[in-house]
C-alpha cells in the first residue's frame, strides 16, 4: 500500500481547518459523516480528503484524493509555480463525476502547506518526486489508466519526467499551460538581470503587485483572484533563487527529448502573459521542425479567449468539459480543425501546425 497518511496522523495544524486539537470527538463524526454522504451519493459527493505522502527520503508532501468508490480511473495533478495542489479542486470534482475517476494532488516540494515553502529544491528533485508518486500510484491501482495533468510549471516538470529517460508509467499526459519561458527566449536585459540578482541577492523578494500593476494576471474571474490573494498557502513573496530554478527548468523542457510516448494534448489559451505566445510559439517551431521524430498522438486545444489559469477563469468550464471528453475519447490520430467529439462546435482540436500558426499569429 502506498504510504499516506490522514491528517489525524499528521502533527496537528487544525488552526488552518477552524478545529481545535481538543476536539478529537467532533473531527471523528465530521469525517464519518463525510464517508456516509459519499456512499449514499457516489461521484457527485466527491470532497478532497486531505493527507500526506511520505516519499523514500523520508519528505513528507500534502496531498488531495478526490476518490470515488470503485474508481474508473486515476488522474494525478501536478500544479504551477507557487500554486499548490487546491488549484485542482474544480477539475477534479468534474473528472470525478463525469469520468468516476480518482484524482490526486500532491504540493510539490518547496510549495504549498509543505516545509520549507519557497525555497527552490532544485529541477531534478521535482521530477524524481514526480517518478516516485507516479509509480506508487501505479503499484497501488493495478490495471487502471493513468492520466497525468501538468499545469505550467508542473506542465514543464511532467515533461521532463515523460520525456526523458525511463518516463513515466501512465496512459495519458496532459499540459495546461507549460511553462516553457525559458532563458533564450526572454529579452537579454530580463536574463542578464536575473542571472546578476540571484548571483548577489539569491535570497532577495518579489511580491507580485508589480506585476499587477502592469495589468498581467493569471486569470479573469475576480473570485478567483481574490481567493489567491488571500489564501496563506499560495506563495506571494518569491524569491530570486526560485526564479532562477523555475526558469532554468522551462529551458530543460523546452528542449525536452522529442518523444511523447503516450497519447498528449496541450491547452494553451491566447489571453495567457505568465507564459507568453513568443516561448510556446518557439516550442512549437522546434517541434513542427522536428516532426518527424514526433508521435502523431500529440494534439493542442488553443482558446482565443483563454487565460493561464484555464480551468480556474470565467468560462473554465468549456475547457473542463474538453479535458473530460479528451480523456474519454483517447483521440486517434489528429486531422486539421477536427472538432472534438461532444465539445463545444468552437472548441477546434488542432495538429501541431495548425497550432502553431494560430500561436505564432498572436
Amino acid at each position: 500500500m502506498i504510504a499516506f497518511q490522514s491528517l489525524r496522523q499528521r502533527k496537528p495544524i487544525d488552526w488552518a481547518f477552524g478545529l481545535l486539537p481538543t476536539l478529537p470527538t467532533r473531527l471523528n463524526l465530521t469525517l464519518l459523516s463525510v464517508a456516509i454522504l459519499f456512499q449514499l451519493s457516489g461521484p457527485l459527493m466527491a470532497m478532497p480528503e486531505r493527507s500526506v505522502i511520505t516519499l523514500q527520503d523520508t519528505t513528507q508532501l500534502s496531498l488531495r484524493v478526490w476518490a470515488v468508490a470503485a474508481p474508473q480511473r486515476i488522474v494525478i495533478g501536478i500544479h504551477g509555480f507557487n500554486d499548490y495542489s487546491k488549484a485542482f479542486d474544480p477539475l477534479a470534482r468534474s473528472l470525478a463525476t463525469e469520468l468516476t475517476a480518482t484524482f490526486y494532488a500532491y504540493d510539490q516540494r518547496g510549495f504549498g502547506e509543505n516545509s520549507a515553502p519557497g525555497v527552490w529544491p532544485g529541477s531534478d528533485r521535482l521530477v524524481a518526486d514526480l517518478r516516485e508518486v507516479v509509480s506508487r500510484l501505479r503499484k497501488e491501482h493495478p490495471g487502471l489508466p493513468i492520466t497525468l495533468i501538468g499545469e505550467s510549471m508542473g506542465g514543464a516538470v511532467a515533461i521532463r519526467a515523460s520525456t526523458e529517460s525511463p518516463g513515466l508509467p501512465v496512459s495519458q499526459l496532459i499540459l495546461k499551460a507549460p511553462a516553457l519561458w525559458g532563458a533564450e527566449t526572454m529579452p537579454w536585459f530580463q536574463r542578464a538581470g536575473l542571472q546578476m540578482l540571484n548571483a548577489v541577492a539569491p535570497n532577495f523578494t518579489f511580491s507580485g503587485r508589480g506585476v499587477r500593476a502592469l495589468g498581467i494576471k493569471p486569470t479573469n474571474d475576480p473570485e478567483v483572484s481574490k481567493d489567491l490573494s488571500r489564501d496563506p498557502f499560495f506563495i506571494k513573496e518569491t524569491r530570486v533563487s526560485s526564479l532562477m530554478g523555475v526558469t532554468d527548468l522551462m529551458g530543460q523542457a523546452l528542449h525536452h527529448p522529442m518523444s511523447f510516448p503516450v497519447p498528449t494534448l496541450v491547452l494553451y489559451g491566447l489571453n495567457d502573459r505568465i507564459i507568453p505566445p513568443a516561448p510556446i510559439c518557439s516550442w512549437l517551431t522546434r517541434l513542427d521542425r522536428e516532426s518527424s521524430s514526433l508521435p502523431v498522438h500529440i494534439q493542442f486545444l488553443i482558446y482565443p479567449e483563454g487565460w493561464h489559469l484555464l480551468t480556474r477563469q470565467l468560462g473554465a468550464a468549456e475547457v473542463i468539459q474538453d479535458i473530460g471528453q479528451w480523456i474519454r475519447s483517447m483521440p486517434p490520430e489528429p486531422t486539421l480543425n477536427a472538432p472534438v467529439r461532444g465539445a463545444s462546435a468552437l472548441t477546434t482540436l488542432l495538429t501541431l501546425q495548425a497550432a502553431r500558426q494560430v500561436v505564432c499569429e498572436r
